[in-house]
């Protein structure tokens, strides 16, 4: 054999011992393979599932990146209501989470909100809740940080955006004799 069909041969040997020796995602945790992570779902997930491969294929298909108004009459009047699930690193030593947003469109972070949410039990890896967002601190088209912290230690987070109707321009300008 020639140099060449050997490293060819060695090559496809790694791939093949590489291929049935990993194990797949799914094998995992739910915890481990999304930990530090806040995943925002499209709607609110089962409580139980019937394996952890059933709970990570839900999540994955549930998340999204964009929350749209549950109603929306007005512009002052959009009320957002954010699924969330976040997985943790290690067990949580509390019982309470701290959760932030921080507005950070323009590519700064400014604080927006927080608010106190109560696990069900200590030593949890996972948490599922819901929070509802509204104006005044909240608006239409603007992308938003949530982090999930205890005792100002960060323990997952991530970057949405919160959609529907923004401010209406007629495209008028009026000027009158008072702006002179």
């Amino acid at each position: 054999m020639n140099s060449f069909v050997r490293v060819l041969f060695a090559s496809l040997s790694l791939c093949c011992v590489a291929a049935f020796s990993a194990t797949p995602a799914e094998a995992a945790k739910p915890e481990d393979v999304f930990k530090g992570q806040v995943i925002i779902t499209k709607k609110r997930l089962p409580t139980r599932y019937s394996s952890g491969d059933a709970f990570i294929s839900a999540i994955r298909q549930a998340k999204t990146d964009k929350v749209w108004p549950k109603e929306q009459k007005g512009n002052d009047e959009a009320v957002w209501r954010v699924e969330y699930v976040a997985f943790f690193a290690k067990p949580l030593d509390d019982f309470e989470v701290m959760v932030k947003f921080y507005d950070v469109t323009g590519g700064t972070r400014k604080y927006i909100a927080g608010d106190a949410q109560m696990t069900r039990e200590r030593g949890t890896r996972v948490f599922a809740s819901d929070i509802e967002v509204a104006k005044p601190d909240f608006d239409a088209n603007r992308k938003y940080m949530m982090v999930v912290e205890t005792k100002g230690r960060t323990l997952a987070s991530t970057v949405f955006w919160l959609r529907g109707k923004g401010e209406e321009y007629s495209g008028k300008v009026d000027f009158t004799e008072k702006d002179k």
